[in-house]
């Protein structure tokens, strides 16, 4: 049976899967919040350094066969393509585009501290003509129905992308009350990668090509020293 890894920013169990063995694991070395641009960069140094040693540089080294970056926001995911051979699934693209498959016009639903992350990779991805909006939602399941109800009512959205991985039983539920579509991005990241998997496909070198010098001790000690720092 195939390993995946799925790397998170906060504590959160694993989806589970009938192909693989899944592991979660959250990265080392995060910054406190992920709120600015200056956070982001630390996050992407972490979950660099996070999945580079446990996956082993460039090679599938402790038995991963793919690596799920479970945070929509993608901390980390294209400088992971391009050191690791295995697949490398970023939960916020997977969820957005694969969003377009469902409905036309999507909407996508964010706590307050993943809100701008969430708006600016809309328009990274070249995604805003198709985006509805991006709406704040408060904690529970009650609040994240507000605000899913006003994106579907007020803004037009016809398949809704929740920005933080939630477990499976509260996304049944909270999907069985909707009219539309509600994408979970951490388990549609390791579907994606199950698919893969068993398609044969990883990302293209052409895309993300290798780095001429590989520095991964170098990201490891900044990653460790931040930490040492109260980063």
């Amino acid at each position: 049976m195939s390993r995946i890894l799925m790397i998170f920013t906060a504590d959160h169990p694993a989806p589970e899967s009938a192909e693989a063995e899944v592991v979660a694991l959250t990265a080392p070395g995060l910054p406190a919040g992920l709120v600015s641009a200056h956070d982001w960069t630390l996050a992407d140094l972490a979950v660099l350094a996070a999945g580079q040693g446990a996956a082993g540089q460039g090679t599938a080294a402790e038995g991963y066969a793919a690596v799920c970056v479970a945070d929509p926001g993608d901390y980390g995911a294209n400088a992971l393509r391009s050191v690791l051979d295995v697949p490398v699934v970023g939960a916020g693209r997977s969820a957005l585009f694969y969003a377009l498959t469902l409905g036309s016009r999507f909407g996508v639903l964010a706590p307050a501290g993943g809100y701008t992350r969430a708006k600016k990779l809309v328009q990274e991805y070249g995604l805003a003509a198709q985006c509805a909006g991006v709406r704040r939602m408060g904690e529970g399941e009650g609040a994240i129905l507000t605000a899913a109800r006003a994106a579907i009512e007020d803004d037009g959205a016809e398949v809704l992308v929740l920005w933080q991985p939630l477990a499976a039983a509260a996304t049944a539920r909270l999907a069985a009350a909707l009219p539309v579509p509600l994408i979970e991005p951490a388990s549609l990241s390791l579907r994606l990668a199950e698919a893969f998997l068993g398609l044969g496909l990883a990302q293209s070198r052409r895309t993300w090509p290798m780095p001429q010098v590989a520095k991964p001790d170098l990201i490891a000690a900044l990653v460790a020293a931040g930490a040492g720092a109260g980063a």
